[in-house]
């Protein structure tokens, strides 16, 4: 015991969150910031105990020691427990208990404490005990009922009105949840739900409600889906939208957008908006046209460009929209192979070889030729003392001025036999998915431009791809291995 409480009749009523009471004698309790800076009264913070109490750690178990028992920045050599508890101080000095730290998730882009979807279900006077967790990115709960008569599309209704649509869970009803030696609900052992979607519901009704549900199930990576299953619901997001709606045109050559899609987010509903017509258009003739004198910047270049020049004024901030690719390589490297590789790559995809100059301060695209366009491979050696994660680190500090520059550059660190390759670009021309594009097509160039003969399909027959050693990552880095 650390805390302790008088409990009045009126203890649960209301929303105020619980007290849970005053620091007990020979306990030092703090509520601090991610800082470990203490919080002033009233504000929510990390709940960490320390006192002659204290326990020296978990048996057998250094790493979650070392996570939970740290150094108390109020004693000399002293140590503290982080709780996990968020909790916050009463102006008359008590502690009133406000969630955990660790179990806010995060589902579509949207951060949810699952303890607060567990109230709303335990609300319901059917429910007596539910716990909720997050299962292949999305939320499931798990209900033990007070009787034989839950329903549990009436206790989703129930969820539904009270709560935003990416908080509604999936349902699953058990007869008891699993417990601890300790009595604390076993999220662990909660067993695994069919999410297979899934097949929750009625199967396709028409020819087209069977072709949508194929492709539902293609982009979800599921073996089949209800007609009336929301997309969502079973998983999908943002990113997996956009693959959809993109397999939806090439397969029933109808013009479907994230618009309809989120409107009618279910098999049956997007049936209703093709075969209505709403979603159909006549579209974009697909040929070739003259490039025009002046190329404007598309609405994310602009907005890319201008904090590209915004950075330019800010210390420190030149290298906030750089991604990084690096690449351990071992063995023999044929370095005029390689930089004739990265200028193929440049060749390959115009984006890589655009700059974007302004004219009295209106910014436009001009593609660069083939030989301006092309990178050059930048050899950097070790000096006596700098490691490769040093120069990792400069590489990716520098900024682009995407007036004049290309927006990728390639440094090949050597130094202990081994090279490594270091692709930093600008997000105006890439993003994290299209970094490991970039990685897969400098690999296929460079065995192009070494004859053809590399069996790996990624390098040179006698270059070997490794896991970067250094265990820390600047940017998004992208590591392959042969």
């Amino acid at each position: 015991m650390a805390t302790a409480g008088a409990v009045d009749a009126g203890i649960g009523a209301g929303d105020e969150a619980p007290s849970i009471g005053r620091p007990l004698a020979n306990v030092r309790t703090f509520v601090l910031d991610h800082f470990l800076r203490p919080v002033p009264p009233g504000l929510v913070g990390e709940l960490y105990l320390a006192g002659p109490g204290l326990a020296r750690g978990y048996a057998g178990r250094p790493g979650l020691t070392g996570e939970r028992f740290v150094a108390c920045p109020w004693g000399a050599g002293g140590r503290m427990y982080r709780t996990g508890d968020l909790a916050r101080w009463t102006a008359e000095g008590e502690l009133r208990f406000a969630g955990r730290a660790d179990a806010q998730v995060k589902i579509r882009g949207f951060r949810v404490e699952p303890s607060e979807v567990e109230t709303v279900l335990a609300g319901h006077p059917g429910v007596t005990q539910a716990a909720v967790v997050v299962r292949d990115k999305r939320l499931v709960s798990y209900v033990v009922p007070t009787g034989d008569g839950l329903d549990l599309a009436d206790l989703q209704a129930y969820v539904a009105g009270r709560l935003p649509e990416f908080m509604v869970p999936t349902m699953v009803m058990l007869d008891a949840l699993p417990l601890t030696v300790n009595g604390k609900v076993d999220r662990a052992a909660l067993p695994a739900p069919d999410l297979t979607g899934t097949g929750a519901g009625r199967g396709p009704g028409t020819p087209l409600e069977e072709v949508l549900c194929a492709l539902f199930a293609e982009v979800l990576g599921v073996e089949r889906v209800g007609a009336e299953v929301s997309f969502f619901e079973l998983g999908g997001d943002s990113l997996l939208a956009m693959r959809l709606v993109a397999r939806v045109r090439a397969v029933l050559d109808v013009e479907v957008g994230i618009r309809e899609l989120f409107a009618e987010p279910s098999v049956a509903g997007l049936a209703r908006v093709v075969g209505s017509g709403a979603g159909r258009g006549d579209g974009v003739e697909l040929r070739a046209w003259e490039r025009p004198g002046v190329v404007p910047l598309s609405f994310a270049q602009q907005r890319m460009w201008f904090l590209n020049r915004l950075e330019a004024t800010v210390p420190g901030a030149a290298a906030a929209y750089n991604l990084s690719l690096v690449l351990r390589l071992s063995g023999s490297l044929d370095v005029g192979a390689l930089e004739a590789a990265l200028g193929d790559v440049a060749d390959r995809h115009e984006s890589l070889r655009t700059v974007f100059p302004d004219n009295d301060g209106v910014p436009c695209q001009h593609l660069l030729d083939s030989t301006e366009g092309r990178p050059p491979l930048t050899v950097v050696g070790l000096a006596d003392g700098e490691s490769v994660e040093d120069v990792l680190a400069e590489h990716l500090r520098c900024g682009f001025d995407l007036r004049v520059e290309v927006p990728w550059r390639v440094w090949l660190v050597v130094g202990g036999g081994e090279f490594v390759l270091s692709v930093v670009a600008h997000h105006v021309a890439v993003d994290g998915w299209s970094m490991g594009v970039l990685a897969r097509d400098v690999g296929v160039a460079y065995a192009a431009r070494c004859g053809g003969g590399c069996r790996s399909g990624v390098l040179g027959c006698s270059t070997r791809i490794t896991r970067c050693g250094s265990g820390r990552c600047w940017g998004i880095r992208t590591m392959l291995r042969v």
